[in-house]
């Protein structure tokens, strides 16, 4: 094998997994291949506690790198290499390469071997790299915090070199866990949610509510803008557009003010509970977090997660408003999320809404609608957008 350049990825809490991991690394390796699909047809291989993606001629990997650490859970640091099956020589001849095109004072050489034929100890690697790189560069070894870290990794007979790693956004590969049914709104909560799930593994499908023609059709833009936007960790997704208004102005005219935010939120995990049941959708989501309005008591909370019949995951839940932005900023998301817009529950708002709503008392308020009809009418009227590469537009 010649030297070439590769894409060395090391994964996250996959290396837990025991009996299963093997199934683990083949979804992992799928969606670094979706995810790169648009730059290059990639053939990844599997390596005992690492994936090595050869990179095409005329393929950036720098390019390459910073896609699949952006875009793939799963993995916790991507690093552009350079190797083959070669010898000593070879190898310092290739650090020393890379070294070249970096700046520093100080540096290090950490070597790992795994189920090696090479003929030399990652220590002894570690001595002799650093010993000729000393020689030749002038700069000063500094173990504990160069300014430059020359990494070395042996896999059976395949020797790769880097000096650059790019963190990886961790957790397990989109797939692995199912699929969730995420409430997604134009605001900042419910997007991180729904990043949140996908970092556990699972594909989300959106379903968003609007209240056209009462509200204009910011929140379906934007909305669908936070959607293509988190697509790109999925690589395709399904959302569904539900007109809310009709259920409104009937909840609106036969039911207490007070409580009129929670039924809104009821009806809405019913029909969204029948549109995740009908695509395949083993759990609903939401972006509540406890105590940030007035909906978000304990006692609302378990009044709106009531009729549910599935489970309702609220990954945000014990999160305040910063960490929630900043997560919305490390993802891309924050300034969709922060654009104004009508979202759908200002429909007919209360001007004091019920903060401790009993489950009983929305019982009774509910007896006057027709629940079936009303969440039978908001299916049948939704739009179902797909998402994606896989799906044409």
């Amino acid at each position: 094998m010649s030297v070439r350049s590769h894409v060395l990825v090391h994964y996250h809490e996959i290396g837990l997994k025991g009996r299963n991991r093997s199934l683990f690394e083949r979804r992992l390796i799928d969606n670094i291949v979706r995810a790169s699909a648009d730059l290059a047809d990639l053939k990844p291989k599997r390596l005992p506690g690492r994936i090595v993606v050869p990179v095409p001629d005329g393929i950036n990997a720098r390019a390459l790198t910073e896609r699949i650490a952006t875009t793939v859970f799963g993995v916790a640091n991507v690093a552009p290499v350079r190797g083959g099956v070669v010898g000593f020589e070879q190898l310092c001849e290739i650090a020393g390469a890379l070294v070249a095109e970096q700046t520093f004072e100080t540096f290090a050489v950490r070597a790992r071997t795994a189920h090696s034929t090479f003929p030399m100890s990652g220590r002894e690697i570690n001595e002799k790299l650093g010993a000729w790189l000393l020689e030749r560069t002038g700069a000063r070894v500094n173990l504990s915090a160069p300014d430059l870290t020359c990494r070395v990794e042996i896999v059976g007979d395949l020797v790769l070199v880097g000096v650059e790693r790019v963190a990886g956004p961790g957790g397990l590969p989109v797939g692995i866990s199912g699929r969730v049914a995420v409430l997604l709104s134009s605001g900042i909560d419910s997007p991180v949610a729904a990043a949140r799930m996908m970092r556990r593994g699972a594909r989300c499908s959106f379903i968003h509510f609007h209240s056209q023609p009462y509200t204009d059709g910011s929140s379906v833009r934007n909305v669908r803008e936070l959607a293509e936007q988190l697509t790109r960790f999925q690589f395709q997704s399904t959302m569904f557009v539900v007109p809310l208004a009709p259920a409104q102005q009937r909840i609106a005219t036969e039911c207490p003010e007070t409580l009129r935010t929670i039924l809104y939120r009821r009806m809405m995990m019913r029909i969204a509970e029948r549109l995740a049941e009908a695509d395949g959708a083993k759990a609903l989501v939401t972006g509540d977090s406890l105590g940030q309005v007035a909906s978000q008591t304990l006692e609302n909370l378990a009044a709106v997660g009531a009729v549910a019949t599935v489970p309702l995951l609220r990954p945000l839940i014990g999160l305040d408003k910063t960490e929630i932005i900043e997560a919305s900023q490390q993802l891309g998301l924050f300034e969709t999320s922060s654009a104004p817009c009508q979202e759908a529950c200002v429909l007919f708002e209360p001007k004091r809404p019920a903060t401790k709503a009993r489950i009983v008392d929305c019982e009774r308020a509910e007896a006057a609608l027709d629940i079936e009809g009303m969440v039978e009418e908001a299916v049948s009227t939704a739009e179902t957008i797909r998402l994606g590469s896989a799906h044409p537009r």
